[in-house]
């Protein structure tokens, strides 16, 4: 072979392997299209079984009804949307499914309450936590669905029976702005109240909640049960805590009314001065001097001679009727 064929020996391998990458570079390409087209159609496969609301939690079935609606909804076809919601929320098998209907469709507006209906009375047909009926009382009255926003309310306090829960139900309801549910929780949650500590508690929870006029009246009720001047008194602090200066005045007064002993006197008088009420702490002073004074004429007149042979007579004559009375059993 001539020093020439030798040179151009590389060139040839060169020319011939060019078209060889280039087919493999080739292969390569058209492998990994089919494999994109693969998984495309794979992914499109798993997404037309699961539905257009894939995260609805409804049956594929029902998802489209929910398309359905949209689409009507956006042509303004009210029959035709109000008839989709209410095929797609009669397959729901729980709230949230009713729920999720609900929600989407909250972007038409006002004009969307038309149709919602069946999709909230389906919810609270299947709604079992005060959680699920909490946010169906509050659909309801986005939807201006009055009637449905009451039932639903009176549901969830009928069924929450005691006192811990109701008191759970109205902070939930506050927090959601819904202050007559609030206020009807903390009304059947006083119902249960039989104590003064669950009755102190519940003027606390009542005035956080700003609940006033539910705190006013256990407050009212809980000074009128109070039997003794001392147990009005000791209440003035327990209202001192709560900050209800209007309470502290009532049970100082209500005190007065009860005092019988000098000592009563002095405590309302100590109780009055520290709560700066002026009126009272001069009655409660003007009273107990004189309570002092009316004792000790009675001690001085009970310790005369003239006292002291009355009952001594008092005595025995009790002593003479007691021996003539005859024995039990007879």
């Amino acid at each position: 072979m001539s020093n020439q064929a030798i040179r151009d020996e590389p060139l040839k391998m060169i020319k011939m392997k060019k078209p060889l990458k280039i087919q493999l570079v080739r292969l390569s390409v058209i492998a990994l299209s089919s494999a994109l087209m693969l998984i495309s159609s794979t992914n499109l496969t798993q997404a037309a079984s699961k539905g257009p609301y894939p995260d609805s939690g409804l049956a594929i079935d029902a998802q489209k009804q929910l398309q359905k609606a949209v689409s009507a909804m956006k042509s303004k076809n009210w029959s035709k949307a109000r008839d989709a919601v209410d095929a797609a929320s009669s397959s729901a098998t729980d709230a949230k499914s009713c729920l999720f209907i609900i929600h989407t469709l909250d972007s038409f507006g006002g004009q969307g309450n038309k149709v919602k209906r069946g999709a909230v009375e389906r919810a609270l047909g299947l709604a079992k936590t005060s959680d699920d009926l909490m946010e169906v009382a509050k659909y309801a009255r986005q939807c201006e669905m009055y009637d449905l926003s009451k039932k639903t309310l009176d549901e969830l306090v009928s069924g929450s029976n005691s006192y811990d829960d109701l008191i759970t139900v109205a902070h939930h309801a506050h927090e959601a702005a819904m202050a007559d549910l609030a206020h009807l929780a903390l009304h059947k949650a006083y119902s249960l109240v039989n104590n003064e500590p669950d009755a102190l508690d519940f003027i606390r929870q009542a005035s956080n909640l700003g609940i006033e006029d539910l705190a006013r009246k256990a407050a009212k009720e809980l000074i009128e049960d109070q039997t003794t001047s001392a147990e009005c008194t000791a209440l003035t602090g327990k209202f001192e805590q709560l900050k209800m200066p209007d309470q502290i005045r009532a049970a100082l007064k209500r005190a007065l009314e009860k005092a019988t002993t000098v000592a009563d006197y002095l405590a309302i008088f100590n109780a009055a001065k520290h709560f700066e009420e002026a009126d009272i702490v001069k009655v409660a002073q003007y009273r107990g001097r004189k309570l002092t004074l009316i004792n000790k004429i009675k001690g001085e007149k009970e310790s005369t001679p003239e006292a002291v042979a009355d009952q001594s007579k008092k005595s025995k004559e009790e002593l003479i009727r007691r021996s003539l009375q005859k024995p039990s059993g007879f």
